[in-house]
């Protein structure tokens, strides 16, 4: 159910910087480390988050809007608090979040990837283990394309996982340099998550999907789906990027996502833009199709916050109808996603803020990284084909582990 908050979010928002000057994007990515909270890297800034002043917490069935709304009342009558949460929601709505307001932020444009300095290999003497293996995956594929078939499920988007185990501790600032490297286009996070260890545990990733950013009574929506893996070959790389764009496939489930988002913010804005055929875009590692939406919001519109929780979880991480398509996904996959393909960003006291999908992301403690993959499957996919997009999509945050091609 959406929560107004629109009276909450009318302080002003105080950023506290680290040092007497404005920090650059680079300094700010060379900083990360030990003490830090949270990083965020997008085309628009660059953020960095040491300590945590105050984290949001649940009452049993209070739903997360409303916890937001008390931590910012914690702390909005000390006037030098960061008036700025920031942190990530997971895939199932109903889940707890890792949500605070760092005890610093520090801001700064954005990155610009032929600046960042490079770690090599994050981790040593790896091994992997697959779950499900690439067979059992293209069997639940099967399947998935077998409810599409025999029920109103239009779309349902499948995950595996990937375990490294390395010989001593992952470098975890080394891989998220690594991520900015090579997607500086993108959003590049780290947030830190709550352990029993004692150790220090983040989520990690480079996302090439934005689920909202608002900015005043701007509003921008990215949706991402349609992926074809790459090609190191120019000529065979131009040739999947033409046939992802001209895929019916392809286009049949990006316009799903596209739709949803579409209808979804429409009610919140007197001006929305969603142009009629989507563009490509390109990481390392895929091609993607993808849609920018634009709107102008309504006088009264709510938080960035508020408009990322109506939209999650988008046909682009669960599928189409979403009740349908949550169900199958507990019924196929034997894992917990946990915060993949969830939401990781931020949102200030005027409302402003910005969230993306935190997919091409690993959870990163001690020696290990859980790396995370998925794929849309629809009517025509094909399950072999579907194990290779997701085999690619691991080779993000395996290429900044292992250093490769970076």
């Amino acid at each position: 159910m959406y929560t107004d908050t629109s009276q909450l979010f009318s302080v002003n928002a105080t950023t506290e910087r680290m040092g007497d000057e404005q920090p650059t994007a680079i300094e700010l990515l060379h900083r990360y480390g030990a003490g830090s909270s949270f990083f965020l890297g997008s085309p628009e800034r660059t953020l960095l988050g040491s300590g945590i002043r105050a984290r949001l917490t649940r009452h049993p069935g209070e739903p997360t809007a409303a916890a937001l709304q008390r931590l910012f009342a914690d702390v909005r009558q000390n006037e030098h608090s960061p008036a700025i949460a920031v942190g990530a929601l997971p895939f199932a709505p109903e889940a707890d979040p890792v949500l605070f307001i760092p005890q610093q932020m520090a801001t700064a444009d954005r990155l610009t990837r032929h600046a960042i300095a490079r770690t090599k290999a994050t981790i040593r003497s790896s091994v992997t283990q697959e779950r499900p293996t690439p067979a059992v995956y293209a069997q639940q594929v099967q399947q998935a394309l077998d409810l599409i078939r025999q029920s109103a499920l239009k779309k349902i988007v499948l995950s595996r996982m990937l375990e490294v185990v390395g010989e001593s501790d992952v470098d975890q600032a080394g891989v998220l340099r690594n991520l900015a490297a090579r997607n500086a286009a993108g959003y590049t996070f780290a947030v830190d998550l709550p352990t029993v260890s004692g150790g220090v545990r983040r989520l990690i990733g480079a996302s090439p999907e934005l689920l909202l950013r608002r900015k005043g009574t701007q509003v921008l929506a990215n949706p991402i789906a349609g992926t074809e893996p790459r090609s190191s070959d120019p000529g065979e790389d131009l040739a999947r990027s033409r046939r992802l764009l001209h895929s019916a496939k392809d286009r049949h489930e990006h316009a799903l996502v596209v739709t949803a988002v579409a209808e979804t913010l429409r009610p919140y804005c007197h001006n929305l833009e969603v142009p009629p055929v989507p563009e490509l875009i390109a990481t390392p590692r895929v091609w993607h199709l993808s849609t920018r939406i634009r709107g102008e919001l309504n006088h009264y519109a709510p938080s960035s916050f508020d408009l990322a929780l109506a939209l999650h979880p988008t046909p682009a991480v669960c599928g189409e109808p979403r009740d349908l398509a949550r169900h199958a996904i507990e019924q196929l996959e034997d894992f917990d996603r946990g915060l993949f393909t969830g939401l990781v960003g931020w949102c200030d006291a005027n409302g402003d803020g910005e969230w993306a999908v935190t997919i091409r992301c690993a959870e990163i403690e001690a020696n290990r990284a859980k790396l995370f993959a998925g794929a849309g499957i629809v009517a025509d996919s094909e399950p072999w084909r579907e194990v290779a997009e997701t085999s690619a999509k691991f080779r993000t945050l395996l290429d900044a582990l292992q250093g490769d091609g970076v």
